[in-house]
């Protein structure tokens, strides 16, 4: 997916959630689950984002880009195009403070997955995967408490 989140390389991108589920229980029907892992990147911006995506049916998330904003890289792309990095994350970070940086980052995250597994009754990430049951989704929510009174929910520019 890309940084936002939404399917490559496609006339109508789905969103990595819809991605996510398809292939998992596309694995589950063919009884082949347990053989594969299946790690997703793209869109994962926040530690919740990791927690949604373990439920959807991934194994592992990649992360990139809140890496680089934790080292206080600013997102310009300048690095792309040859620029020097304001910030200069290419050839003047310290690695210790870096690394602690992306220690620290993913200590919070952990904590925050340990905090909504907990609220789950769960205690290991393992055992969330896949577990759309316990999720709520507001795709879901809107069509089943709004739907009832507005009808089905109209697009602008669609009918």
């Amino acid at each position: 997916a890309d940084e936002h989140g939404n399917e490559l390389n496609t006339e109508n991108p789905r969103f990595i959630k819809e991605m996510i589920r398809e292939v998992h229980l596309e694995l589950v029907n063919n009884s082949i689950r347990q053989k594969i892992n299946l790690l997703f990147s793209g869109g994962i911006a926040m530690a919740e984002h990791l927690a949604k995506a373990i439920i959807c049916g991934a194994d592992g998330v990649i992360v990139d880009f809140p890496l680089l904003i934790a080292l206080e890289c600013r997102l310009c792309y300048r690095c792309r195009n040859d620029l020097p990095c304001p910030v200069k994350i290419d050839n003047q970070l310290d690695p210790e403070w870096g690394s602690q940086r992306m220690v620290n980052l993913m200590g919070a995250w952990h904590n925050q997955l340990i905090e909504v597994m907990g609220a789950m009754g769960i205690r290991e990430a393992r055992r969330l995967r896949g577990e759309v049951g316990r999720s709520m989704w507001f795709e879901d929510l809107e069509k089943e408490n709004f739907g009832p009174i507005f009808g089905q929910r109209k697009i602008a520019g669609f009918i």
